[in-house]
């Protein structure tokens, strides 16, 4: 039978707000010397306050204006809303023209979104 190993409250602290930083498990758990798995033990038995609240980008409704030679882009416009953007998608997906799709805004570039 394993022993089971104590964590003191500051490394599993640390965990949990590696965690938080969007670290992936195994760059925690390299960074901490705590195993993958117990990092893993260890945030889901954190407590979950709402002082840190996942933020998550709002997804807007848009319609495809026209495909562009790119592949992975084509151009939408809001109703509603003046101009157009641009827009991420997959090779394989067809959004013909006027179609209504929902996208979540890109960050670090004004005019860009992806496919929610």
């Amino acid at each position: 039978m394993a022993t089971k190993r104590k964590w003191s409250e500051d490394q599993r602290a640390g965990v949990v707000e590696l965690r938080k930083a969007g670290i992936s498990w195994a760059k925690i758990s390299k960074q901490t010397g705590i195993p993958k798995g117990t990092c893993i033990g260890i945030w889901k038995e954190a407590p979950k306050d709402d002082e840190f609240p996942i933020a998550t980008p709002q997804t807007i409704k848009a319609r495809v204006l026209k495909l562009v030679p790119n592949p992975r882009l084509m151009l939408i416009h809001f109703d509603g809303r003046e101009g157009i953007a641009r827009c991420v998608k997959r090779l394989e997906a067809n959004h013909p023209p006027k179609s209504e799709i929902y996208v979540k805004k890109v960050e670090g570039d004004d005019d860009l979104y992806r496919i929610a």
